[in-house]
């Protein structure tokens, strides 16, 4: 028999479990109309987001198509084209490497022909060798050293050197300063840092003492005498030319 007790704990024990219930079908609830209306939204924007999904296939289809069916078969026959060059390079012909003959491309005609490529950006930097060092056309070699790109850490600081040199020699003097001291900057953090540092920063300083920006200049040699050698002969140079610019005040 049920007493009036029993009848009472039972109506609140069924009160208390309908509360703990509804919170868990309103999430039910919830989730289907989640659902529904990310169903709804991709069944309204089935176009758009197709012709976006075509759109990122072909691009990174274009991509790999570029890479695998053009350049790198390219980058191998610029290689094949350059093979007679670097062989001339590497027995001081610059000459005839830059120029070729009926025989054979030599840079010059690489560096047209193969535009884009890693052998290209190589022998742009041999042209400009040769128009600085040996036709004396520095216009020439500086348009062939901006041409030309390196990965190699040491290459593109003495490639960012060259370019300041022969803004330099084509009495370009704030063009020259700044790239010599852009040289210098990659310079001091490179793998060659010990050779390519002193040297550039001392070529700049000299370009700055010319222009007449003293302080630019004092602050590259006190970068020298505080970073490198004692021994080097770019040091003693530095720490002379500081002590004149001091002095000077």
């Amino acid at each position: 028999m049920i007493t009036e007790i029993d009848y009472f704990c039972r109506r609140i024990t069924l009160k208390n479990m309908s509360k703990q219930d509804t919170p868990k079908e309103e999430a039910i609830v919830d989730i289907q109309q989640v659902a529904s209306k990310t169903e709804q939204f991709f069944e309204q924007n089935r176009k758009a987001i197709s012709l976006g999904m075509g759109a990122v296939v072909v691009v990174l289809g274009g991509f790999f198509a570029f890479q695998f069916l053009y350049n790198k078969p390219r980058e191998v026959e610029a290689s094949n084209a350059a093979i007679r060059a670097d062989l001339l390079v590497e027995m001081d012909s610059i000459r005839l490497a830059v120029q070729g003959d009926a025989n054979f491309e030599g840079y010059e005609a690489i560096a047209a022909n193969y535009s884009g490529t890693k052998v290209a950006d190589r022998a742009h930097f041999w042209c400009g060798v040769y128009y600085r060092d040996i036709a004396k056309d520095y216009n020439a070699a500086l348009d062939h050293f901006k041409k030309a790109s390196f990965d190699d850490e040491a290459m593109s600081v003495e490639l960012t050197g060259c370019i300041g040199d022969m803004y330099v020699m084509a009495n370009d003097l704030e063009q020259g300063a700044s790239w010599l001291e852009k040289a210098a900057k990659q310079a001091n953090t490179s793998a060659s840092r010990d050779y390519t540092g002193p040297m550039y920063n001392l070529k700049a300083s000299k370009v700055y003492m010319e222009l007449g920006n003293n302080n630019k200049a004092e602050a590259l040699l006190q970068y020298v005498v505080d970073n490198y050698d004692k021994r080097s002969q770019e040091y003693g140079e530095a720490e002379k030319l500081l002590a004149y610019l001091k002095a000077k005040g």
